[in-house]
């Protein structure tokens, strides 16, 4: 089966949509680095909602300037890029440091954070079935990464798809908080 773009639409890289930021873990034995109020995000936070809630860890400021320049601003689109979580995606609500397995997209002004968020799911399961036929541990380096190749469309059309799809999937959130309450 052939898959034709749609008109107006264009093949684009993930290093042209934004900035990629590879992640990168403070020293753990240094105890100072950890216990703060700085977001640290990893595969092993839960990463599958649209947006990070909590992460099981924090950095303090001294963890912060340890991994200089690795600070990412919320509305970051983070994705997981080794192992048995690769793929997964997320976005930052505030500003968030990550470890070494998760590439982040500054997203820049001429796109939609979510609609990068809903391509990057797509993309997501198609870098895990191929990264798990090609090496024992699943893995996409950021320079692979940045090749990666979306389909966009123009911004109001991004934001456009962005809504419809974000209404699902607050209908689903609210639903399922809804079970939970019943199940309590």
């Amino acid at each position: 089966m052939t898959y034709k773009v749609p008109e107006g639409w264009e093949e684009v890289k993930l290093g042209d949509i934004g900035e990629i930021v590879t992640g990168k873990t403070p020293s753990t034995k240094n105890k100072n680095n950890f216990g703060g109020d700085i977001p640290f995000l990893t595969p092993s936070d839960d990463m599958e909602g649209r947006f990070v809630k909590t992460t099981k860890r924090t950095l303090t400021e001294i963890g912060l300037n340890s991994v200089k320049n690795q600070l990412v601003p919320a509305n970051s689109v983070c994705v997981s890029c080794i192992g048995s979580q690769l793929g997964k995606v997320t976005i930052t609500k505030e500003d968030t440091v990550t470890n070494q397995q998760i590439n982040s997209i500054i997203i820049n002004k001429d796109n939609d954070v979510l609609f990068i968020y809903y391509a990057m799911l797509l993309l997501g399961k198609r870098i895990r079935y191929i990264s798990k036929t090609s090496t024992a541990v699943p893995i996409i380096n950021k320079t692979n990464f940045s090749k990666e190749k979306i389909n966009l469309p123009p911004l109001q059309e991004q934001k456009a798809i962005a809504d419809t799809l974000s209404a699902i999937d607050d209908k689903i959130e609210l639903n399922n908080k809804i079970n939970q309450n019943l199940e309590a």
